[in-house]
Parts: structure tokens; sequence; C-alpha cells
């Protein structure tokens, strides 16, 4: 496909907003126990800003232009496994696919793009947090319903736009469409096959046994951390994307 050409249907597909949304205070309890948290305990959550979609296709592709060395087929293997953005043809994604989620990305390139963005990608906790808010007029359970729907039906050959499920704080498919990058992936201890296994695409649905859980019925979070203990910073996966966060700044808080 002619580059100009792909780029000239950027400008008249519907845009998807890039803006950010405040997220308020609180505590959260984690799945697992914290270092510096008790076993059931909880920790406080400083307000920041969160990305209220995911980073899609059409916002990559606008980074690896300002970012040559970040292209398919330019990335070095210390930072990319071989299936860095392995569904973009011609090195560029398809016309139609350009407000879903970009996947097949490591944490170092989503990591990049988010410091290119002048932000961060997000903790482990501030991630879960927000993940935990059910959609307004839900509870948890309606949460956790979509979460193991998810895991249990097929996954499409392609993914949809974004904009599909929200909480009741207005951030946008943390759940139900892909899995996505924090920064402390790797902190999480446990034992079982989520480690050994190197099939990455069917660690998806298989959760390793967790240390010092603090809900042994909270399956989706259960899945999840197995996840992200058997990930490396350069693997890429078909379902797996990010999205930033950035720090509150004085200014945007005043006392």
């Amino acid at each position: 496909m002619n580059r100009w050409f792909f780029l000239l249907i950027f400008l008249f597909v519907i845009p998807i907003s890039g803006e950010m949304v405040k997220i308020p205070a609180g505590t959260w309890r984690p799945f697992l126990k914290e270092t510096d948290s008790k076993l059931g305990g909880t920790l406080k959550i400083k307000s920041f800003y969160l990305d209220q979609y995911p980073v899609t296709k059409k916002e990559y592709f606008e980074f690896i232009e300002a970012n040559p060395e970040w292209k398919k087929g330019k990335v070095s293997p210390l930072f990319a496994d071989g299936g860095y953005l392995g569904d973009w043809k011609f090195k560029t994604p398809e016309s139609n696919q350009v407000h879903s989620p970009v996947t097949y990305v490591s944490w170092f390139s989503a990591n990049a793009y988010c410091q290119w963005k002048g932000k961060r990608l997000p903790k482990e906790s501030e991630w879960e947090y927000v993940a935990n808010i059910p959609p307004t007029g839900k509870n948890k359970k309606e949460v956790e319903t979509v979460i193991l729907t998810w895991y249990g039906e097929q996954k499409p050959e392609f993914l949809p736009s974004v904009g599909r499920y929200k909480n009741g704080l207005g951030v946008y498919d943390q759940h139900g469409m892909i899995w996505e990058w924090v920064f402390d992936f790797n902190n999480t201890s446990v034992t079982g096959d989520s480690r050994q296994d190197t099939d990455l695409e069917s660690s998806l649905f298989c959760g390793g046994g967790s240390l010092k859980a603090n809900d042994f019925s909270n399956y989706a979070s259960y899945m999840r951390y197995g996840y992200r203990a058997g990930l490396k910073g350069w693997y890429t996966a078909k379902y797996l994307g990010f999205r930033c966060a950035s720090d509150i700044k004085i200014k945007d808080n005043p006392l």
C-alpha cells in the first residue's frame, strides 16, 4: 500500500480521543501480599492520570514514524522478539484496524512510547486499582463476569476498535479485549507452570500457583499475576498491548 495513501486515510477516519483520566486517590487490596503491606491489608494509591484508552495502532504508527529505530525489522532482539508488530503487513497496520489496540509490542517498546509522550507505564498497583472499579451502576461481580467471559471465549483474529468496556471513572477496555504491560510487571513471586511455559500464548489461560494470596477466589487477578510473572521485557504477544500513565503535578493538585 502506498505510504502517503495510508497517511491520508488517517486524516479521514473517526478520531479516538487520546485524553487521560484523572484517577482519584484511594486504597487497593492487592491480590498478593506486597512487601510493604500485611496479608489482607490495603495499599494507599496516590492520585494519577491514566490513558482513557489502550494505545491504538494509529498512535503507535505515529510513534514509529517519529522514532524509526522502533519500526518493524529495525528493533534489536534485546528489546523485542521476532513477533514484534507481527500483524502489520508492509510494516504498517491495516487501514481498517487503526483504532484497534496495538499489540505484539514489548515492554521496552511500550516504555519508549510512553516516554516519547512525556508519560510512563502505569505501576501494577495503579493498573489493578483502576481495573477493580466497576462500570457505573454495576458491582465487582460484574467485572469478574466480563473477565471470565473473555477468558473462555474464542479470541477474534482481528481486534475491534477501542471503546467497548467502560468503568465508572471513564477508563475504557481494561477488561475484555487485551492484556496490558505495566511498569513493574515482573515483581510477582509465583510457582507453577507460568514461569516454565515456553508457549506465551497458551500461558494466557494457565495461571500458576500463587504465594501469599489475599483472595484465592479472585480467579481473574490470579490469572493476570500468573501471566505477568512469566513475561520477559522483550516478549510480544497477539493480545498484549499497553496504555500510559502520568503523575499528578503540584500545579494540577493544589493543597
